[in-house]
């Protein structure tokens, strides 16, 4: 009986490693859109002017960027103090992630969603600045 149950232990064990090496590696698109996120929640608005890809920081500079990046911030509502990668999908050269940034306003529990696309270049990936992004609804 004890020679049964490690035979099923060790097919079990190799089941999950098999399963494991089946799901494909990311190539760092997660990781960089959480340390996006996660600069723009210490305020920390050079460093998520640096996760931007080449052509979102050829779009806007440091301080343009700064500012509506504050703009973004009071248009959320509440102070996040979270932030929760949803999913990140990679195909090729481009990646969608989406996130969810969680804090209070009051007493009340409070969520925003959010979707962003990225670009992999030379440097690595890089989080595209939407076109609306700081400027009104549906940042």
């Amino acid at each position: 009986m004890g020679g049964r149950w490690a035979c099923l232990l060790a097919a079990g064990a190799l089941a999950g490693c098999g399963g494991e090496s089946e799901r494909p590696a990311g190539t760092g698109a997660a990781a960089a859109v959480r340390g996006y996120y996660e600069a723009l929640l210490r305020q920390d608005w050079r460093g998520a002017y640096t996760a931007l890809a080449p052509e979102s920081r050829a779009r806007v500079s440091a301080e343009q960027f700064t500012a509506l990046a504050l703009n973004y911030w009071r248009r959320l509502g509440f102070e996040p103090q979270g932030v929760s990668l949803r999913a990140c999908e990679e195909h090729g050269a481009e990646a969608v992630a989406h996130v969810t940034l969680t804090g209070r306003a009051g007493a009340r529990q409070r969520f925003h969603k959010d979707a962003v696309t990225l670009r992999r270049g030379a440097a690595g990936w890089g989080v595209v600045l939407p076109p609306r992004f700081g400027r009104g609804l549906g940042d």
